[in-house]
């Protein structure tokens, strides 16, 4: 999104009362655990658990989508780098990325972060295990299936890349999750799906089609991708549901609110007063372990942390494939049922080329909202 003068003075007002920009001019004292030229990340003075981290931008932007592309690209794509060498640091078999957007979501603070949290079994920590249990309706399901690809079209357009022809293909270990839930978008890289049981109406989850567990394995190419359509996501939850903020939240490994260990993007709709209250409840007691000493083990690993966008040829899988741009095999056809074939057939997208709107709109409008 192209910040306004307007929007640009209003951020320089909020630089001067912000407590992480403080941090960032080392005003306010911290514990570093890895810093670049346009990144810093921080140990958490209240952590939920051992090593728990936040990561920013060093420049001041309230929220997601007054990201400018090239700093968004390296924030990202420097994610699954650092979130090894803190669970390397921590001897850790996983981690929760929490992001999130908005004051009812859990927002503290104006400028944007978010928390990597290394995990471990029997941590103690399940403010992130689901209860799926609500349900988006048909007006709702059809409203996000027409206007969604046209955002990630639209995107497209203003960020082409080499790799993007289609819609590429389902892995095996994705089979199962695309037959029985509503296909939102896919590309060659991502599968957005509705499930059929959310832990809020509009609950809407993205999946890597190219790492099945492990986050610190993306690319910065793909993982930079996968950020941008959840992005998207929140967006369309704030344009088309009324949202009133969103939460992302990544699971990888083997945890207590993971035990398949597979990994997932998941985009929760916020609204004030809802029942995910407890979603997000940092603690408000210090440590009892010093922090100088965790900090300095994750440095032992950070160091290596190097954001290098480069370009890469598209994965191609082995194991056998669902190709969606054609038909099922008159085998696979047979073994479906016919909801489930209807389904597909009613939900089957196709970018409309002509559209009007442009996702500067749709991220202006859904700005409104968050900040009203």
């Amino acid at each position: 999104m192209e910040l306004t003068p307007e929007i640009r003075a209003q951020l320089e007002q909020q630089k001067q009362q912000c407590v992480f920009c403080k941090i960032v001019s080392k005003e306010v004292a911290s514990q570093i655990v890895f810093e670049d030229k346009f990144s810093l990340a921080i140990l958490d003075i209240f952590p939920m658990v051992k090593g728990h981290s936040v990561f920013m931008l060093k420049e001041h932007y309230p929220i997601m989508p007054y990201i400018p592309t090239e700093e968004f690209k390296h924030l990202f794509g420097s994610l699954p780098q650092l979130s090894k060498a803190i669970q390397d640091a921590m001897v850790s078999p996983g981690s929760n990325i929490f992001i999130a957007n908005g004051w009812v979501a859990g927002q503290q603070a104006s400028h944007f972060l978010m928390h990597i949290l290394p995990r471990e079994k029997g941590d103690g920590l399940f403010n992130f295990y689901f209860k799926p249990s609500f349900s988006l309706g048909e007006k709702e399901i059809n409203l996000l299936a027409h206007h969604f690809p046209s955002m990630v079209h639209n995107h497209f357009k203003r960020n082409p890349a080499e790799w993007h022809k289609s819609s590429g293909e389902i892995p095996r270990f994705l089979k199962e999750i695309y037959e029985q839930n509503i296909v939102l978008y896919e590309d060659e890289k991502v599968l957005v799906i509705i499930p059929k049981k959310g832990i809020a109406p509009g609950h809407i989850e993205v999946y890597s089609k190219t790492e099945e567990k492990d986050f610190t394995k993306l690319s910065v190419e793909d993982s930079t991708h996968i950020f941008f359509i959840t992005s998207l996501v929140a967006t369309a939850i704030f344009e088309g549901l009324g949202a009133q903020g969103t939460n992302i939240i990544v699971k990888h490994g083997k945890i207590d609110d993971n035990p398949a260990g597979n990994l997932s993007f998941h985009v929760i709709p916020r609204k004030e007063g809802d029942h995910l209250q407890g979603l997000w409840q940092p603690s408000q007691k210090r440590p009892s372990y010093d922090l100088k000493k965790i900090a300095n083990s994750i440095n032992d690993k950070s160091w290596k942390v190097n954001y290098k966008e480069k370009k890469e040829e598209v994965k191609y899988y082995k194991t056998p494939v669902i190709k969606i741009s054609s038909k099922s095999s008159e085998e696979e056809f047979k073994e479906q049922s016919s909801e489930q074939r209807n389904k597909n057939s009613k939900l089957k997208i196709e970018e409309n080329e002509d559209t009007e709107e442009t996702e500067e709109n749709e991220i202006a409008s859904a700005i409104k909202k968050i900040r009203n």
